[in-house]
């Protein structure tokens, strides 16, 4: 048996399907000269012409037309079998999204319980501030925290947001008027979002000098800062539950400011027994977290 280049073969059921050289070039990301050399590859080796040349249109020969629905279903098989390993690879592994400050402070912490209760997964942590697709399969759970919950995705509420100044218990306040205040860019500023200005009209501690603010980018690093006793951050309390039950950071007298939830999300949609499960446990792990 004479064996054929399987690229000119795909070449050629997709020159086939579209009836163009230009089509059939754009649809593999190729030139038009690419896709002539691999057709007449082809047929030099079969020794018959697979298409009728014409001024503006290109027909199928006899041939070509025997070829074609053989090679069409072939390529169709070839393609559902990779879709199925691929399918079938994703399912062995978990990716679990969060922010920095989530996947630093309840997502890691986690990770070795869950390998021991699903030791034939693999587990990948995807942490970005950025909202990761969920639909688009870049990961299989997130955790979030939003005003208002999504309606195109299944949601588990685990904690909701409370504001309160912490400082590490070496950093020994008697005033905040006194002490160095830590805050942290939100990814998604909100009007209603708790600020320092907020929380210190709130406390009745009259006008805030904003100048006195160090600013962070990312929440995590707000929060090691003040684990480090480098000052008082307006931090999210339910974020922080392990760090304060702990003793490594503690709350600071004043009010307590409600904003926005944690959720734990996922994609609608038919779920295998073992997507269930691992949903059920995370729903669990982190429902005490905060």
């Amino acid at each position: 048996m004479t064996w054929m280049p399987l690229p000119a073969l795909r070449t050629f059921v997709e020159v086939a399907r579209l009836a163009s050289f230009k089509k059939a070039a754009d649809s593999l990301n190729v030139t038009p000269t690419a896709v002539s050399h691999q057709i007449r590859k082809l047929e030099e080796q079969l020794g018959v012409a697979l298409f009728e040349r014409h001024v503006r249109r290109i027909s199928l020969t006899r041939e070509g037309a025997r070829l074609y629905p053989v090679l069409d279903e072939a390529f169709g098989r070839i393609g559902e079998a990779l879709e199925t390993v691929r399918r079938d690879a994703s399912q062995s592994s978990l990716v679990v999204a969060a922010t920095m400050a989530v996947s630093t402070f309840w997502i890691g912490p986690q990770v070795r319980a869950f390998r021991t209760a699903f030791p034939e997964l693999g587990c990948r942590i995807l942490a970005s501030d950025d909202v990761v697709d969920l639909s688009g399969g870049d990961a299989d759970l997130a955790v979030r925290f939003q005003r208002d919950s999504d309606p195109n995705l299944e949601s588990f509420d685990l904690a909701p947001g409370r504001f309160a100044p912490v400082a590490a218990p070496s950093l020994d306040p008697q005033s905040l008027q006194e002490t160095p205040l830590l805050a942290f860019e939100w990814a998604s500023p909100h009007p209603e979002a708790p600020d320092w200005e907020r929380w210190w009209r709130t406390a009745g501690l009259g006008r805030l000098n904003s100048g006195r603010i160090v600013w962070f980018s990312d929440e995590a690093h707000a929060v090691q800062a003040a684990m480090g006793g480098q000052g008082a951050l307006l931090a999210n309390l339910s974020l922080l539950g392990r760090e304060l039950a702990t003793g490594v950071l503690r709350r600071l007298d004043g009010p307590v400011i409600s904003y926005g939830q944690f959720r734990l999300v996922r994609p609608r949609g038919r779920k295998s027994s073992v997507q269930e499960a691992v949903w059920q446990w995370w729903c669990s792990a982190l429902s005490g977290t905060g």
